[in-house]
């Protein structure tokens, strides 16, 4: 570890005893092993640490491990393997790890530290999917799977199935701190939309119908998702309609046809604009 990686550590150990009570929030790091050598509070604390100075692999952290001011931080006075971050973060409860989340947003929404997100006075989450990572061979019970073409030696080309993870997240994005709210898995056989509605209803069960104002989604919307989200979790949803084959895109055509579209931002690029249709005379 630098020294500036050092100096960035303890200061943020500083700052999360003071504001977050971080021995306290250590106690969510439980895992399923039994009469464990090493305590689940010093590997989730490892873990979170190597995450802030972006330490790239278990094997690395473990060898920071060996320095006596990071088992100060973490209350264990003994060097923990890369094998033993991994058992123990394989067994982690998630629902824990959840708490802890909203447990720390909360107390950032009360310190107004989302003000600066706010977009014409309303906290905005983005609703997005990300894949992070996929494999050719190996699948768990839980792997998404998609047909490839691919080429051997010969450049012939030829399909193969390929095993991949996604999920859906909800964040709060603004110039001076980003977080995410939540996320969930994306289950096979199912769309994104699937599990985004998932996520926004457990997310209206566990941070309520007001902790942010509005909903943007950024793929291939469908009717069912925005009729969801509007009329059942009661949020106003932008989004971005991309799909023709969807009936809500040919509904957003009829509906606005004939009405004047009122330009509310201009980038930087020439003809470059994004615009917003006058309110039908349906919705009105």
């Amino acid at each position: 570890m630098t020294e500036p990686q050092f100096k960035e550590l303890d200061r943020f150990v500083s700052y999360a005893e003071k504001q977050f009570d971080l021995p306290l929030l250590a106690g969510c790091f439980g895992d399923g092993r039994i009469d464990p050598e090493v305590p689940s509070r010093a590997v989730g604390l490892s873990l979170l640490l190597g995450e802030v100075i972006q330490i790239p692999g278990l094997s690395q952290l473990g060898e920071e491990t060996k320095l006596p001011q990071w088992q100060q931080w973490v209350g264990y006075h003994a060097r923990i393997s890369h094998d033993t971050f991994g058992y123990a973060a394989n067994r982690m409860n998630p629902e824990q790890l959840r708490r802890a989340g909203r447990f720390i947003n909360r107390k950032l929404k009360r310190g107004k530290a989302f003000e600066a997100s706010k977009i014409h006075g309303l906290l905005v989450v983005s609703v997005d999917a990300n894949e992070q990572f996929c494999s050719d061979h190996r699948c768990c019970e839980d792997c998404l799977s998609r047909e490839v073409i691919c080429k051997d030696a010969q450049g012939h080309e030829f399909k193969k199935t390929q095993y991949y993870h996604k999920q859906v997240y909800a964040q709060l994005s603004g110039p001076r701190i980003s977080v995410i709210l939540e996320l969930e898995p994306m289950r096979p056989g199912e769309e994104e939309c699937a599990a985004a509605l998932r996520l926004l209803r457990r997310m209206r069960r566990t941070y309520g119908p007001r902790f942010f104002d509005l909903v943007v989604d950024s793929w291939y919307t469908n009717g069912p998702f925005l009729k969801a989200v509007v009329k059942e979790l009661g949020w106003p949803v932008v989004a971005a309609l991309k799909q023709e084959r969807y009936e809500i895109y040919q509904e957003a055509l009829a509906l606005t046809r004939g009405e004047p579209a009122q330009v509310v931002e201009r980038g930087e690029e020439p003809n470059r604009c994004r615009v917003e249709f006058g309110m039908c005379r349906r919705c009105a």
